[in-house]
């Protein structure tokens, strides 16, 4: 958190210190010799962007940041303001985490290649370099991925969903691993095929409380998704229902092989209703989406920090035993 936003006085951001701007020099020629499309920079806090933009020149310069503060001076200054959330995890993550939103967003493409200047070791200098090429750790990670499904969800509201799905299966919950499962949009038609299991955390609360855009309602997803049942998300992100327990004939559907019953349950209330469905697997803490009955996205978090790798599915028509499934 910056001083402005903790109610005081913020200072103005200090002037390049010569190592930085050798560093930011030396990042820029890392650019052409290597044929990378740019440079990414995470830095600690406020920095004279109009000096960046100066010292970088005709370069594609990104800048990942938390502050909205700095987010809009960023942009005066004519770079590419990446936002991200405020985080205490290792630079390598916040890396990671950086050019997922970049390539999301359409700022840069996968299979790329992107030299990253960060603080490595005094907050207020950039002194550490490294370069990334994004097919290693990004292939087929792209914002149109989603927005092909905004038809049927808008695409704020799936992106919400896929992101608190891929932390709960990167992350999982105090060590353990969860899977999960959350079925967006087509809500009447959702509830009238599902029935609760008991308590519903969520029932009682305003919808303001309970939309997904907000940080704590995604921890609170976090937490309930140790508990059995569905959650059930409507096409504007308020969370409607936990704790559900599908209700929908699986007959006649096909997955790939070695699929569970949250899996089975996604692709059979898709099949029967307008939703959409993204399941978390216990066992993988791959995320797959599901529309009209099939898997149409497979999200694969790599863990030890290392980020998301997006895949076609492969699809075996083996007929699942008829079952009730949740």
């Amino acid at each position: 958190m910056t001083a402005a936003e903790r109610g005081r006085p913020a200072t103005a951001p200090a002037a390049l210190t010569k190592a930085t701007t050798n560093f930011l020099a030396l990042a820029c020629e890392a650019v052409g010799r290597l044929g990378a499309v740019g440079v990414l920079i995470l830095p600690q806090g406020a920095m004279d962007w109009e000096a960046i933009r100066a010292v970088t020149e005709d370069v594609l310069v990104l800048v990942a940041t938390a502050s909205a503060r700095h987010l809009e001076a960023i942009r005066k200054a004519g770079l590419i303001a990446v936002e991200v959330e405020a985080t205490d995890v290792a630079i390598h993550e916040r890396i990671t985490l950086a050019l997922i939103e970049a390539v999301a967003n359409d700022h840069l493409r996968a299979g790329a290649r992107v030299v990253v200047v960060y603080s490595g070791f005094e907050a207020e200098t950039l002194d550490s370099l490294t370069v990334v090429r994004l097919g290693e750790h990004l292939e087929r990670l792209t914002s149109r991925d989603l927005r092909a499904l905004e038809t049927s969800v808008p695409f704020e509201t799936l992106k919400a969903v896929v992101d608190v799905a891929v932390e709960i299966g990167r992350e999982g919950r105090e060590g353990k691993a969860v899977g999960t499962l959350i079925v967006v949009g087509d809500v009447r038609n959702v509830l009238a095929r599902s029935r609760p299991l008991g308590f519903d955390p969520f029932r009682g609360y305003r919808r303001k409380e309970r939309n997904l855009r907000d940080p704590r309602v995604r921890e609170a997803i976090k937490e309930i998704a140790q508990m059995d049942g569905a959650f059930v998300v409507a096409r504007d992100g308020t969370v409607e229902a936990a704790c559900r327990l599908i209700d929908a004939p699986n007959t006649g559907l096909t997955l790939p092989k070695g699929l569970g019953t949250r899996h089975w349950a996604a692709a059979a209330i898709t099949n029967v209703t307008k939703a959409l469905a993204v399941v978390v697997s216990q066992s993988t803490g791959t995320v797959r989406l599901f529309q009209k009955g099939e898997v149409i996205l497979r999200i694969a978090p790599m863990r030890h920090a290392r980020a998301m790798k997006w895949q076609d599915a492969e699809i075996e028509p083996t007929p699942p035993r008829p079952e009730k499934v949740t």
